[in-house]
């Protein structure tokens, strides 16, 4: 645990809403002026609802930051409302909304009066003392302390085992055990090895002070350095610091950032066998995969909060921050590996509060050592190690790299001295030169014949070899898997089991042909993406990258396909930046290149990249380069070839050009129709695009047709949280809405937010987007109060994690200033108006109505403020309308009825 003990307090306030009163440092709940008792549980949730009030706050959320995962029973959360609407009386009552099959919203005026800062320490623990509610151990000494918080070390009264507690009093601190006890249940469950993590005994999160429960782990490095690290040999602090960047790989192999890498969060303990390193203070991390929690069973509490750098005190201590992460970036692997080499250098110099400034050089002797810093703090994410794993693989492999590169300097030698030795035989003797060439000349084809044979032999053998690993492989490691006699699981065990149990075992198998095992994960990561598993995708394909680079270099075959291959699937998984990196780096791979084959990797990777960005034309002209490139390197791939021509259509589509969407729809699914063998699921695929082009074309009886098709398929082979799918609950909410049955495209909308989320989390792009429509058509719904807070929190994620130039980011803007508008909040309508760039609601498609939505939201805000201002633009508006054929709708008629309103009053 750092000491942040110099941090300034948080500070805490008294609300006012109605006749209540709720006082936060005290927990007291005061209805007109007197006291009402409540349990704690019930009070938690009134306090989170004061901290948003006017927002929704969604049934989740409350499970996660109130009930701390204890959650047994779904009733309790409506018991607790149940308990407030009564303490709170009848009147106060009616200002809590329960919001149907959503949450529930605090809907009042509320007044906000601090109340000063808490002191640092308010626990008033000592030396001696039994630890709360742990009556049996004995507080020994504090460890650290923070803002709101302390840590002790605790001796069991009778038996003398040693724990660690950390103690937090108030909120703030509680959000922070909860997120560290959701990850530190994420490394128990998800490790096989533990040993280099603390243990996570117990918690308490029912009442203050909160604390963990967990192992003594030893004490902090940087506290035992002072005296140990310098008895230490160069060996042995490399041998202490694998053991780091080994628990730090383990981490990020489940998916879980540590984020605050220093040596105050590493703890070292004396073994029989030497020293043992453990991890310590998750309380910073981050989960990269939510979906790791249902997998493993865990309830996802504490990971809800999402702040920026300026404000996030939990983004890392900043002598090990990444640069990209002080420039405002999410925390990634590479900001991890930077904290890593941070720490290497300091270990190696012998000093662990050393800054790693100008001239570090010098404190390291081993100049691949030297090397292997520079690639991990290399100030550029994309050009600096890809993982931990690989930084550790580096640092075991020094003996053969400076085995390799004592070779490579004695040939170079050996080299030059025949250089030197021919020039002066050349001078001495001219008539010799052509003999010494024909006796050269003798003996190279001579040493060719017998290198060719010897060639052979080996390539067989090793053929031979990787034929057999392979075959092992595949009969022991994937075929019995599925038997259920063999498989954990049993006969229940599905495609996701086998592939996952599988990939523990491809590094041990394939130990000793890396360029096997380079193109066996890249496989299994085409099998990952294609059941929905796109971070297990990305974490394949990155291993399968960095050994098809040690194998290949950075222009191998492999290495471009993986490289293209991990492009796409940050689409996917991560930020837009992180995916344009790698593109970036395969531009300046493969500039020159004339084989069709890489220039089509390379196009595929930028067509997924525009698409996701709604930058359809630039992702149709990749795309039609890419089928192009394609009939010509892989003409008889089909699955490729069927996903690029799906690609063809979501782009026509989205620029409005309908018609040619649906021809090439339909040609694909005439095509699909027409292969032999069972080819329901991607008939289904095929039908999903034609029906997206009746949709967007006004056609919805046929759209609804073709998606009931596709449907049934879909929900049977794939499941209703594969991505698939969710885009066809996108696709139904949408149908609905142009069917004007507002219900249930909310409903649809929502399930496909909902699925979204549990697949992504609340840090993805891809989850604000999908939430973008269920504010929308809350909007169009008149539920004006609910789509605005939503359509608020879509604009500021989306600002955040994409830009505030995306389509959706617009788009959401867009709608958030209508309802501005219907809640006659003019000025904050206008401001939002002003951010609007035409342009860039037309990205994402040639609609040609965006000109006349605009002139009408600007004519109805000026309508307010500026009459005579407004009826131009009104009028522009409607003739918009009418001329596309548009002349229907709430807007058009707000807009028909303000314009005669102004006209009548002239």
């Amino acid at each position: 645990m750092s000491n942040d003990a110099g941090a300034s307090a948080p500070t805490w306030y008294r609300y006012r809403f109605g006749s209540a009163e709720f006082d936060e440092a005290t927990f007291e709940l005061r209805v007109s002026g007197l006291r009402v008792e409540v349990e704690r549980r019930a009070l938690e949730v009134l306090a989170y609802l004061l901290r948003h009030a006017g927002e929704v706050v969604t049934k989740e959320e409350l499970f996660r930051e109130v009930w701390a995962g204890r959650v047994t029973v779904d009733k309790v959360l409506p018991n607790a409302i149940t308990k407030l609407r009564r303490a709170l009386g009848e009147a106060n009552a009616e200002l809590l909304l329960t919001q149907p099959r959503v949450g529930y919203r605090l809907n009042a005026t509320v007044e906000r009066s601090k109340m000063g800062r808490k002191l640092a320490s308010q626990l008033q623990l000592g030396a001696g003392q039994a630890v709360p509610g742990r009556k049996n151990f004995v507080l020994q000494r504090q460890l650290g302390g923070s803002r709101g918080s302390e840590v002790w070390l605790a001796e069991h009264a009778k038996t003398h085992e040693r724990r660690v507690y950390k103690f937090g009093v108030d909120g703030e601190r509680l959000r922070a055990l909860k997120r560290e006890a959701t990850l530190s249940r994420v490394l128990q469950e998800g490790l096989e090895d533990r040993e280099h993590f603390v243990e996570l005994i117990d918690w308490n999160f029912e009442s203050a002070p909160f604390f963990l429960e967990c192992e003594y782990g030893g004490e902090s490095l940087y506290d035992w350095s002072r005296e140990g690290l310098a008895s230490l040999s160069t060996e042995a602090r490399l041998g202490l610091f694998l053991q780091i960047a080994d628990a730090v790989a383990a981490a990020h192999g489940v998916g879980v950032l540590h984020k605050d890498l220093k040596p105050a969060n590493v703890l070292i303990a004396g073994q029989e066998d030497g020293w043992r390193i453990r991890l310590t203070d998750f309380g910073s991390g981050r989960l990269l995969d939510p979906e790791r929690l249902e997998e493993l069973g865990i309830t996802q509490f504490g990971l809800t909060a999402t702040q920026s750098i300026g404000t996030d005190s939990s983004t890392g201590t900043p002598l090990y921050v990444a640069p990209e992460v002080f420039a405002g970036h999410a925390p990634t692997v590479q900001s991890d590996v930077y904290a890593l080499g941070i720490l290497l250098y300091q270990m190696l110099a012998g000093d662990l509060s050393r800054p790693m400034a100008s001239g570090w050089e010098q404190d390291i002797g081993d100049e691949l050592v030297r090397e292997d810093i520079r690639l991990a703090t290399d100030g550029n994410p994309a050009r600096r190690l890809a993982g931990a794993g690989e930084l550790a693989a580096r640092l075991r492999s020094r003996e053969a790299r400076h085995a390799q590169a004592q070779r490579l300097r004695e040939d170079e030698a050996q080299a030059r001295i025949a250089r030197e030795q021919l020039a002066r035989s050349r001078a001495r003797r001219p008539y010799l030169v052509a003999l010494v060439g024909a006796l050269l000349l003798g003996v190279i084809v001579s040493f060719g014949f017998y290198r060719d044979a010897s060639r052979a032999r080996d390539a067989a053998q090793r053929e031979l070899e990787r034929a057999n690993a392979i075959n092992r492989f595949l009969e022991d490691d994937l075929i019995s898997r599925a038997n259920p006699f063999v498989a954990a699981k049993g006969a229940g065990a599905t495609l996701k089991d086998v592939l996952l149990s599988a990939q523990d075992r491809i590094a041990e198998r394939f130990d000793a042909q890396p360029a096997t095992e380079a193109s066996i994960r890249t496989n299994l990561a085409g099998l990952f993406s294609a059941i929905g598993l796109h971070k297990e995708a990305e974490t394949a394909i990155r291993r399968g990258l960095v050994l098809y680079e040690r194998e290949e270099g950075p222009t191998g075959p492999g290495t471009l396909k993986a490289r293209s291959l991990l492009a796409g699937y940050l689409t996917k998984t991560s930020t837009p930046e992180a995916s344009l990196a790698e593109l970036n780096v395969l531009d300046a791979a493969t500039s020159g290149t004339t084989d069709p084959a890489v220039k089509y990797r390379v196009a595929s990777a930028w067509m997924l990249y525009y698409m996701n960005q709604k930058e359809y034309e630039k992702g149709l002209e990749q795309c039609r380069n890419a089928i192009a490139l394609l009939r010509r390197s892989g003409p008889d791939d089909t699955a490729a070839m069927d996903n690029l021509r799906s690609n063809v259509v979501i782009a026509l589509t989205g620029l409005g050009r309908f018609d040619e969407a649906k021809r090439e729809a339909q040609t694909l699914v005439d095509d699909i129709a027409a292969r032999p063998g069972d080819q329901k699921l991607q008939l289904a695929f095929a039908r999903q695009m034609l029906g997206k082009a009746h949709s967007f074309a006004g056609e919805s009886d046929a759209a609804g047709k073709l998606f009931a098709q596709a449907e049934g398929p879909m929900m049977e082979l794939l499941g209703p949280q594969h991505s698939r799918t969710l885009g066809l609950l996108s696709d139904l909410s949408y149908l609905e809405f142009q069917r004007g049955d507002l219900d249930k495209a909310l409903h649809y909308a929502q399930l496909g937010y909902e699925g979204v989320r549990a697949r992504f989390g609340d840090d993805s792009p891809h989850t604000y987007a999908a939430l973008l429509p269920v504010g929308q058509f809350r909007y169009e719904h008149g539920d004006l109060p609910e789509a605005e807070a939503t359509l608020t929190l879509v604009r500021r994620r989306l600002g955040e994690l994409r830009s505030p130039d995306n389509t959706d980011t617009q788009y959401a803007t867009f709608f958030l200033a209508a309802t501005k508008i219907d809640l006659k909040k003019f000025d904050e309508a206008a401001r939002l108006l002003d951010t609007i760039d035409e342009e860039g609601l037309k990205t994402g498609g040639e609609d040609q109505l965006w000109k006349a939505r605009l002139d009408a939201l600007h004519g109805l805000v000026k309508a307010a403020t500026d009459p005579k201002a407004a009826i131009p633009l009104l009028q522009s508006a409607m003739a918009g309308y009418e001329q596309q054929d548009a002349a229907q709708g709430s807007t058009y008629e707000r807009v028909r009825k303000a314009l005669a309103q102004l006209q009548a009053t002239r």
